[in-house]
């Protein structure tokens, strides 16, 4: 009798260490998508004119050669020929941009003819026009849908676009493109297909939510930064301390996210995710460690500076010009502040019920090994470039 006893309290114990488990699993992943930093990036850019419209929209290589049609050549893009050029643009590109990309002013649609591809650097830019327009800023609507590579990415790519107003020739477009301010712009993405504007009284507005927007994107998207998060705060914090963790957080990655996309100091991609890896170890390590952790905002503030490297070199990829980056750069970290209080508003509540069934020590010993865990396969994968972690 007292065996079978025994017998079914570890069985009831493993039972509610298995919940335990799933409880922390859900916690670490059941908040975000499942592709964390991979969002397969592109932007275009659109001059409009008072008679037509030039634009240009821009891939990496690796994101170029994923276009339908373009495996199906057979081509090598490191040495095309002009004839394979001329087959690409004609054959693949142009019919492409007929299917995905449409641009209607006023509810009529424009063709947009690829007027030429080239390689410029490290991307690919495919060169479009549409001619004999007459516009009046005050009058026309203009729509664009944007429906390119979403197939092929499985909904994953991302395309910022940027309107320009500008009446510069082909020859110098490219010079009001890199050295001005765009007026308006948008993310393009799976949810968000199509552009509406009119006029330019948008553009501030149309700015501050693309990048507010977009740090909350990256923050929900973030597996690293959300381990970092409930690492901190696993522990069983106060209100008090929570807010001062926080804060501490959020006032170091915001410098060196300006200082970062303002390029007064960059640091190397791979030594900034590797210490973002090695930032979760530690916390973790400590929690599991320490039973009352003194000074964790003084800890946080430190390796909040490291994040903000993070922060940067995504934002660094959307910024067209330095004379947003103030803007933009404060638009951003608004979003990812919203994204951060959203991770806590899900992640306090349920910590609250776990602890319920377990004791605070448990939780935060069962937690704590698990991002460690993790963590510790980032760093390892990020500092030897192994690429086995998938997120």
């Amino acid at each position: 009798m007292k065996k079978k006893r025994v017998h079914r309290m570890r069985i009831q114990g493993f039972k509610k260490l298995a919940a335990l488990i799933l409880g922390i699993a859900l916690l670490l992943f059941g908040v975000t998508p499942v592709f964390a930093h991979d969002m397969y990036l592109g932007s275009s850019k659109w001059a409009f004119g008072k008679d037509r419209i030039l634009s240009t929209i821009e891939f990496d290589p690796g994101l170029f050669q994923q276009l339908k049609g373009i495996k199906e050549l057979g081509y090598d893009l490191d040495h095309l020929t002009d004839d394979q050029l001329h087959d690409l643009t004609t054959k693949v590109i142009q019919p492409y941009i007929d299917e995905k990309l449409s641009v209607s002013i006023n509810g009529r649609a424009y063709p947009e003819q690829v007027v030429k591809i080239e390689r410029e650097g490290t991307l690919w830019k495919i060169w479009l026009k549409i001619s004999d327009l007459n516009f009046n800023w005050q009058e026309n609507q203009v729509s664009i849908a944007y429906h390119l590579l979403f197939e092929e990415t499985g909904n994953q790519h991302v395309n910022i676009g940027y309107v320009y107003y500008t009446d510069a020739d082909d020859d110098s477009v490219q010079a009001v493109f890199d050295k001005t301010q765009p007026n308006l712009q948008t993310i393009f993405d799976s949810n968000h297909t199509v552009w509406n504007f009119s006029d330019k009284t948008a553009a501030f507005l149309s700015d501050i939510a693309t990048y507010v927007v977009l740090g909350i994107k990256h923050i929900l998207t973030g597996y690293d930064h959300i381990a970092f998060l409930l690492a901190l705060i696993v522990i069983g914090l106060s209100v008090r301390e929570a807010i001062k963790i926080i804060t501490s957080f959020t006032v170091a990655h915001s410098i060196t996210l300006l200082l970062a996309a303002m390029h007064i100091v960059n640091l190397n991609a791979k030594f900034v995710e590797s210490v973002i890896a090695l930032s979760i170890c530690y916390i973790a390590v400590e929690n599991l460690f320490s039973k009352q952790v003194n000074y964790r905002w003084l800890v946080t503030f430190m390796f909040g500076l490291v994040h903000g490297f993070g922060f940067a070199s995504v934002l660094r990829e959307y910024v067209a010009d330095k004379e947003n980056l103030v803007r933009s750069v404060v638009s951003f970290n608004v979003g990812v502040e919203i994204g951060q209080l959203s991770i806590l508003l899900i992640a306090l509540p349920l910590l609250y019920l776990i602890r319920k069934w377990f004791s605070p020590r448990t939780v935060t010993i069962v937690a704590s090994a698990a991002i460690f865990m993790v963590g510790f396969l980032w760093f390892v994968d990020r500092l030897f470039n192994l690429q086995w972690v998938p997120f």
